[in-house]
């Protein structure tokens, strides 16, 4: 690791803020926690333009699911946003939590970057003055709040792609005592990136970093400030080129081709027959969070590791079987449906193991697979679940498609249009998989959310995916030995109580199968 400084050279420190009525500059960053509230702007904004500016250093032109990320932008999709709730046990402010913000950006490679042109083509570039985008909220619904966020547009050709919003809740004195009768104050920080400079893998990343950031200042300790992680070209790019034959691309393109827009998602008839697509001219993503106690995670995970399939794989079959039944209820003479759902892969898993640590960006593919499910499978959680398992592992560590399949994001731009298109004019989507599904696994070792000073007890995250030809988004993660999900659900695609009834019913098989007999 090296220090920023040696990467960036001089900056200027700009501050972009509600709290203080106005963009500030912030004339000495020091590492030792800001307590002089600021209230006069120095600064004038960056003005809201896609015009390429004299910038820092160029990086390297943009990867495919870079690409794709990008010009999804422009219809209000591939927005990513993360709240985490924080108990503290001494106060915080907002001048801490923009001082951490501020040190973020030095720290963290990606934060430095904005879109420029060059040689006909999108690329990386360096930010050559320090702009944090931080504002201080009070709200009293936190997921409302989320959901409104996950809409914001970035300067694309500017910068910063990513902000930090500082919630106090409520009157602003929210605290409890625990067991010891020690004071904790409760926050909440709601951070947002965009798709094309950061994955799951890299948000977590940033969050355990701003968490030991935000601890390091709480304690008044010297902060560190060498760089974390670095930002690679996307290797799977090349592996994926390798592996897949134009042959390939051109089936699977004729394929999505007459599935999504000739037929307006046959693949899915099965449930929006029954369950009709709501008639939205505004589509926007919303989203459900749900979790499972401690107990009950800790016994999923034991049978999940007793039946010999992971939890992802277990988490699937429930969210097949769940359609499954919600649609034979309504039609009882269903008999055998396909299910089909992309699975969102970390394509880090493909590259040689010594360049995997560290990696920031987005490095992420998705795998589509479909699923014969009847209504037997509804009596055999357990034996279901190994068949996804199995297909699930062939295809990753088989066939490799999640790898093939990496150059097909440039056609998915053509959904999104035709998607963005279809909203507009009031008619339903067009979509050839059910459901899209995230799963980051269990956090512990990648964010624990323990601190001295400051620890983060909850983790809630969506993403703007509503012109993606997919029903809705499933993320899951295990975060302090609970099992953690949340829906998005697409309001032109899905109803609320539709969304509620679908996600109560996941994480009703999944309990109910603990205590299944094999």
């Amino acid at each position: 690791m090296r220090p920023v400084a040696a990467t960036l050279g001089p900056l200027q420190p700009y501050i972009t803020t509600t709290h203080c009525k106005g963009p500030v500059r912030v004339e000495d960053i020091s590492t030792t926690p800001c307590s002089t509230p600021c209230s006069t702007p120095y600064a004038t904004p960056l003005p809201a333009t896609d015009t390429p500016s004299p910038g820092g250093r160029w990086l390297r032109p943009l990867g495919y699911a870079e690409r794709f990320m990008t010009m999804s932008h422009d219809y209000g999709c591939m927005t990513t946003v993360y709240a985490l709730w924080l108990e503290s046990r001494v106060p915080l402010d907002f001048e801490m939590v923009k001082h951490a913000s501020v040190l973020m950006y030095r720290k963290m490679p990606n934060l430095r970057l904005y879109l420029d042109y060059r040689d006909g083509q999108y690329w990386w570039r360096e930010m050559t003055r320090e702009v944090v985008d931080v504002e201080e909220m009070t709200s009293d619904d936190v997921e409302g709040t989320v959901q409104r966020l996950v809409r914001r547009r970035y300067r694309m050709f500017d910068g910063p792609l990513w902000f930090t919003r500082f919630v106090t809740v409520g009157s602003g004195d929210d605290y409890e005592r625990d067991s010891n009768h020690n004071v904790k104050y409760k926050y909440v920080c709601i951070f947002g990136f965009h798709h094309n400079v950061s994955d799951g893998s890299t948000n977590m990343k940033f969050c355990q970093v701003f968490l030991n950031v935000l601890n390091d200042l709480a304690a008044g300790r010297t902060i560190d400030l060498r760089q974390e992680g670095i930002f690679p070209a996307p290797l799977q790019d090349r592996l994926g080129e390798e592996a897949g034959s134009r042959l390939f691309y051109l089936g699977i393109f004729l394929r999505r081709l007459y599935t999504i827009v000739l037929t307006f998602g046959i693949p899915v008839w099965n449930f929006i027959t029954v369950y009709r697509m709501p008639r939205n001219r505004e589509a926007a993503t919303h989203l459900l969070q749900l979790e499972l106690n401690e107990i009950t995670t800790s016994r999923l995970l034991r049978r999940c590791k007793m039946e010999g399939v992971t939890l992802n794989s277990a988490f699937t079959a429930a969210a097949n079987l769940a359609l499954y039944s919600m649609v034979m209820a309504k039609n009882p003479n269903l008999g055998q449906a396909s299910m089909c759902s992309q699975q969102v892969i970390n394509m880090r898993r493909y590259w040689p193991e010594e360049l995997r640590p560290n990696t920031l960006g987005c490095h992420i593919s998705l795998l589509d697979l479909s699923f014969p499910t009847e209504e037997e499978d509804l009596d055999a959680f357990w034996e279901y679940a190994r068949r996804v398992h199995d297909l699930l592992n062939y295809h990753l560590t088989e066939t490799k498609r999640a790898l093939k399949l990496q150059q097909m994001s440039r056609s998915l731009s053509l959904i999104i249009f035709f998607n963005a298109v279809l909203a507009k004019l009031g008619l339903p989507s067009g979509n050839d998989n059910h459901y899209t599904l995230t799963n980051m696994g269990n956090l512990s070792k990648t964010f624990s959310g323990s601190g001295d000073e400051v620890e983060a007890t909850r983790l809630l995250r969506t993403v703007s995916c509503h012109f993606m030809p997919t029903l809705c988004q499933h993320t899951l993660q295990t975060f302090r030995g609970r099992l953690s999900y949340s829906l998005d659900y697409y309001t032109q695609k899905l109803t609320r109580e539709t969304a509620y009834q679908y996600a109560r019913g996941i994480l009703q098989l999944l309990t109910n199968a603990i205590h299944t007999p094999n």
